[in-house]
């Protein structure tokens, strides 16, 4: 286990590439979004920012962004599904257009923040679409509140990975180094692990479109320590199979960004076909050449997978009457 773990660690920690552009932008400096911005407090002062756009009277599709990044992650996805949905996608808290600040930046305070931005538009059980920690997000929301969500979609997951205590401490050291590094936002490091495939443009593109800005550097570097502390901390590996709603979950073949392979020598696909296997109304997806960031990166074969299942007719109702009513 440690030799794997410290060719994990000697991964991220030699780069021989510039760093992506995530501290160069300059104060005030700001990357525009492709839809209007909409801001909301919840939770007394916590002000978010969101995008809503599509067909109004249709379902809600809720995106939920990955950590450091921003509701930019869901471009690519929107351009489609807004012709179908209401998509609504939001900054979490120390993110994009959102509140900056000290906060907790744990799962629990990141689903509380969904929940209370749900309830405060009054929304009508949206289907749940969440991406790396935001997927791992969306499902305790299912789990805490489950009279909130029709259905959930987890695109590489975080937080499902069954890792001893032991591992879970060396990888949040081993994390904590690279964080203060920066290592981990380099243009060889993008193409690797989140398998862009050696489409470097595609890679920087996407970096520059989640770019961090020099006054905020230091609260970023704060909230991914305490993210990355708090997903391996809050793992829903032990409560898979306690969701209840009709569940996607789609992952790349080139997706290495979980330590997991490392680790016990497993792909993140393989582990996560055993994982499925758990939940009682889950269907598992591997897409080809895929890597961490499909919804970036293969928009289209992602965006086919969500429309097949939001249209399938799963037992919703009934499961949302029996929550409802607390069989």
């Amino acid at each position: 286990m440690f030799n794997l773990l410290n060719t994990w660690n000697n991964f991220w920690k030699h780069s021989h590439t510039a760093r992506m552009p995530l501290t160069e932008k300059e104060p005030g400096e700001r990357v525009p979004y492709p839809y209007a911005v909409k801001k909301i407090k919840i939770d007394g002062d916590i002000e978010i920012a969101y995008v809503d756009e599509g067909v109004k009277d249709a379902g809600v599709l809720l995106f939920i962004h990955g950590m450091g990044t921003g509701l930019p992650t869901w471009r690519k996805n929107m351009s489609m599904l807004t012709k179908r949905y209401r998509c609504i996608a939001l900054d979490l808290p120390g993110h994009g257009f959102s509140d900056k600040g000290y906060f907790p930046y744990t799962i629990a305070f990141y689903t509380q923040c969904v929940i209370s931005f749900i309830k405060k538009l009054a929304l009508h059980a949206p289907t749940l679409i969440g991406h790396s920690m935001g997927a791992q997000t969306a499902f305790m929301v299912a789990l805490k509140e489950p009279q909130l969500v029709n259905k959930l979609v987890m695109v590489a997951p975080s937080g499902v990975e069954p890792y001893t205590p032991v591992e879970k401490q060396l990888l949040i050291q081993t994390m904590a180094g690279v964080v203060a590094s920066g290592n981990a936002f380099t243009h060889n490091k993008l193409n690797q692990i989140m398998g862009f495939r050696n489409d470097y443009q595609q890679a920087s593109d996407f970096a520059s479109s989640m770019a961090w800005y020099t006054d905020e550097a230091k609260a970023f570097g704060i909230l991914l320590s305490r993210s990355v502390e708090s997903m391996l901390l809050e793992g829903i590996d032990g409560i898979l199979g306690e969701v209840r709603q009709p569940c996607l979950i789609v992952a790349g073949t080139e997706d290495f960004i979980s330590p997991w392979i490392y680790l016990r020598g497993e792909n993140f696909a393989e582990l996560l076909a055993k994982q499925t296997a758990r939940m009682a109304n889950a269907k598992l997806v591997i897409l080809p050449e895929g890597g961490h960031f499909v919804p970036y990166q293969m928009p289209d074969a992602l965006n086919k997978e969500l429309v097949k299942f939001i249209e399938e007719k799963h037992a919703v109702t009934k499961i949302l009457e029996e929550i409802t009513n607390g069989q």
